[in-house]
């Protein structure tokens, strides 16, 4: 679940700022001045590997606060990329009181408790299971739709995919040639559609 902060909505609306889709708040090693509370939107942190390839290390989504470098006088350790349009409020923690830190504590607990489930998931099992549970967690998000006959669809490219689940792009674009092949996804231009959600499930063992 994602823990929405409360005390800290009392910030005024002209302090908000908007990240467009694909565009980059903060690079690994730039400063880290403010924390920021995710208002509306998808965000991910995304790390390089030793090998030279992105790996999504962490969702953000609305309600979360991230950036808590700035709260050991340490460099951003992670490049945040918007995955969506996204509006985000800037906090100083200097400035909290003593309940907006108790928000700040508890919306940072629960997205650690998300980041160990979502490690498990990226290396638990063979990519194929670890694909269908990528993409039923990011159904849930604002990546996701419904298309009108109720079908569920992520908005999702191939790399996304492979930097969500420690995988190279071309691994998974064949894959999802076999999943389609036996039903399981419809893609399409950076879209994929959710044919067989219930197979999904089964192959990925996901009980969201």
């Amino acid at each position: 679940m994602t823990y929405v902060a409360t005390a800290t909505q009392t910030i005024p609306a002209d302090l908000h700022r908007t990240v467009r889709r694909g565009q980059t708040l903060y690079y690994a090693g730039d400063s880290a001045p403010s924390l920021y509370r995710l208002d509306s939107g998808l965000m991910r942190a995304v790390r390089l590997t030793p090998q030279g390839r992105n790996l999504t290390v962490r969702h953000i989504r609305p309600g979360d606060i991230f950036g808590e470098e700035c709260l050991q006088g340490q460099v951003r350790g992670h490049q945040v990329v918007a995955l969506t349009d996204a509006v985000l409020t800037p906090i100083h923690p200097e400035h909290l009181s003593t309940g907006e830190l108790w928000d700040l504590t508890r919306s940072l607990g629960a997205q650690l408790q998300r980041m160990m489930t979502d490690g498990v998931h990226i290396q638990d099992g063979d990519l194929r299971e670890r694909i269908a549970r990528y993409l039923l967690n990011l159904a849930d998000s604002t990546l996701g739709g419904q298309h009108a006959d109720g079908t569920r669809f992520v908005r999702a490219t191939h790399e996304l995919i492979a930097e969500g689940t420690g995988a190279t792009r071309e691994s998974v674009s064949k894959l999802i040639g076999e999943m389609r092949d036996d039903g399981l996804l419809s893609p399409a231009y950076r879209c994929l559609t959710l044919t067989d959600e219930e197979g999904l499930r089964l192959l990925s063992g996901y009980h969201g």
